[in-house]
């Protein structure tokens, strides 16, 4: 069935995380900081934790820096990159092709939405959606699935009728708890791990998730 949303993850699916490591010379280390991050979140929302993502970001990259022997001068830096990740070459035309093709686009981010508009506004995709939503409202992050019932609520739509679109399996693992369908970009990860549920779609990047939306 053709879903009429397709709702994207941010930060890692239509944001490159590189430049968070851009600072020390080491965009390899951005997947690693934004991958601690997302733990942090996670972690406060099992323990009924509620700071900010940004704050989890930052902590994430304290400690890579320490650990790979880095100048702590450095996180400052790789926090203003976080406020304007660049986006994915890919991803706006796609994005464009997608919105051509009849359907209609938002994002749900772990980071807040006014963040998240931010975020998008940097990286030029913000016109091309209707919808941004934050975890900050529900208070807590992905994958709880209430983060994903808030944004169907907000597009006052059914579940069936949202495909989220992420390169993160855990994303995956919560969007299909919650009832939506599920898109996995393989750019980063590669292979999902055989305990996340089967996505709808697997594409090698936002080009490849574009061509097989509108070929339905």
């Amino acid at each position: 069935m053709r879903p009429t949303w397709v709702l994207f993850d941010l930060n890692g699916t239509l944001t490159d995380p590189s430049a968070l490591g851009a600072p020390w010379g080491r965009p390899d280390l951005g997947v690693r900081i934004l991958g601690d991050a997302v733990r942090g979140g996670m972690t406060d929302a099992l323990t009924g934790g509620d700071r900010p993502f940004r704050e989890h970001v930052r902590a994430a990259a304290t400690v890579v820096a320490a650990q790979e022997g880095l100048d702590p001068d450095g996180v400052d830096a790789a926090m203003e990159a976080a406020a304007g990740l660049p986006a994915w070459p890919d991803a706006r035309g796609a994005l464009e092709a997608l919105r051509g093709g009849g359907y209609r686009l938002a994002v749900l981010t772990n980071s807040g939405a006014e963040a998240g508009r931010a975020t998008l506004e940097a990286a030029g995709l913000l016109d091309l959606f209707e919808s941004v939503f934050g975890v900050d409202a529900v208070g807590t992050f992905k994958p709880d699935r209430r983060t994903y019932e808030h944004a169907v609520s907000g597009l006052d739509a059914a579940p069936g009728d949202v495909l989220l679109v992420a390169a993160h399996g855990w994303d995956v693992a919560g969007a299909r708890a919650a009832g939506l369908g599920a898109a996995w970009i393989a750019r980063g990860e590669v292979v999902l791990p055989p305990t996340t549920p089967e996505p709808d779609l697997t594409a090698p990047d936002l080009d490849g998730l574009a061509a097989r939306l509108l070929a339905r």
